[in-house]
């Protein structure tokens, strides 16, 4: 399986974005009612609704926009990309983003072009899961691509999860580890979902939501954090979105959340650790 940033830039293009915004007027209410309508009228199907925003701001204080996650039930092409490489999962199921304030939102999400690519599941019905999102967010306006401020060094070795393996586990044993340990860490959890053969667990910490999303609110179409698991013979393979990947986003690199994005990766990784886990590197 190939590493992330051994796909070349050139291959895919400059012109790729990260994530896909589209500016909508209106109550939040009805710029929600509207959004899942268009995503429903694209082949989509909304799982729930989170209120991140309020959310935010009883454990921060005021201060922090409106911010909604509509999280999407996975599909034919959720389950495609997570079978054929278990590191789509840090973006599945699909997650689109409101945000904004005083009548004017910004409805995003991913625009997986560029990540699918990258990880060599683009195509089949992962692609037309790509062309549902942008068509949904289409249906609510011209849409805009937020494109990555730098592309990251393929002589970096970063690669988009954070990747274990816990010798002779059960699955259920290691979602259940990593839900107590996350709990543990002060992160409220949603219950987790099957999507393929990987399961998904999706967690939230307030603190780290309020500095990511008034730095960069595109980066929502990464939340809630994706921890995932998944049988690997007679082991399990457990990962994490890499913080540090948003990085690359317009505006992040030299701002407060760097310090934010590099305490989460290591919370991360003591998480990972700490249900057993060595580290492992899909291949070759």
């Amino acid at each position: 399986m190939k590493r992330i940033l051994v796909l070349t830039a050139a291959l895919l293009g400059f012109s790729l974005a990260q994530s896909l915004v589209v500016e909508v007027r209106g109550s939040l209410e009805a710029v929600e009612a509207r959004t899942l309508r268009a995503l429903r009228e694209a082949g989509l199907e909304p799982d729930r609704v989170l209120n991140l925003g309020e959310q935010v701001r009883q454990v921060t204080g005021p201060g922090f926009p409106d911010y909604r996650l509509v999280v999407l039930k996975p599909e034919a092409g959720s389950v495609e990309a997570a079978s054929k490489n278990p590191m789509a999962a840090i973006v599945l199921p699909p997650t689109v983003f409101i945000t904004g304030e005083g009548g004017r939102y910004t409805v995003g999400t991913l625009d997986g072009r560029l990540l699918f690519g990258m990880l060599g599941v683009y195509g089949g019905a992962v692609e037309r899961l790509v062309w549902r999102l942008e068509a949904a967010l289409g249906r609510l306006g011209p849409v805009r691509q937020v494109a990555p401020a730098m592309m990251p060094d393929p002589r970096s070795g970063m690669m988009p999860a954070l990747l274990y393996r816990v010798p002779g586990a059960k699955l259920e044993d290691v979602v259940l580890m990593v839900e107590t340990e996350l709990t543990s860490a002060g992160l409220n959890l949603l219950p987790n979902v099957r999507v393929g053969p990987v399961t998904v667990i999706m967690p939230c910490k307030s603190e780290w939501a309020r500095v990511m999303f008034l730095t960069q609110p595109a980066g929502g179409f990464a939340a809630p954090c994706r921890f995932f698991a998944m049988p690997m013979g007679e082991d399990v393979l457990v990962g994490a979105i890499e913080p540090m990947l948003m990085t690359i986003m317009p505006g992040v690199m030299g701002s407060p959340a760097v310090t934010m994005l590099q305490e989460a990766r290591q919370v991360m990784l003591g998480i990972l650790e700490a249900v057993g886990g060595v580290p492992h590197r899909l291949g070759p």
